[in-house]
């Protein structure tokens, strides 16, 4: 009678899960959220950074940017919380233009064509100084504000 050897079946089960856990794993990079794999981060000012007004938040996104009209995906900004008050950007870069002095949230979303938010968002505290009045933030380059005048009521 012949005897199976089996020392070689246990290892090689073995590997076969791990490189199928591997292949299944989560991204280890920047979180997604419920984007499908898009990430969106704001790369500058950092984290707990002092600014001085004006400044400009740079984002970087795994998609393309741009006017809704094209079918890319654009950037919603808002400003401690104030969701609703956004304002859209459709390239890498936002001037942001007299915010008051002092700490603020600033929260910058991936939205899709249609204005619907895509999933990855990214957010940062900062502090401003030097902060004008007026309170308005603007797009630089190709872009446009939206919600009125201000960057929160």
């Amino acid at each position: 009678m012949r005897r199976i050897r089996r020392t070689g079946l246990l290892p090689l089960l073995l590997g076969a899960v791990a490189l199928l856990a591997a292949a299944c794993g989560g991204s280890g990079g920047a979180a997604s959220g419920d984007g499908g794999g898009m990430t969106l981060a704001i790369a500058t000012p950092a984290n707990g950074a002092s600014v001085t007004d004006p400044f400009t938040l740079k984002v970087t996104s795994s998609v393309p940017l741009g006017k809704p009209d094209t079918g890319r995906h654009h950037v919603h900004i808002w400003f401690d919380g104030k969701q609703a008050d956004y304002k859209i950007n459709y390239s890498d870069t936002f001037k942001v233009d007299a915010l008051p002095a002092g700490r603020h949230v600033i929260t910058a979303a991936l939205a899709n064509a249609d204005h619907s938010l895509a999933g990855p968002k990214s957010q940062v505290t900062v502090s401003v100084s030097g902060g004008g009045g007026g309170a308005t933030a603007t797009t630089a380059g190709s872009g446009g504000g939206y919600g009125g005048g201000g960057y929160g009521p």
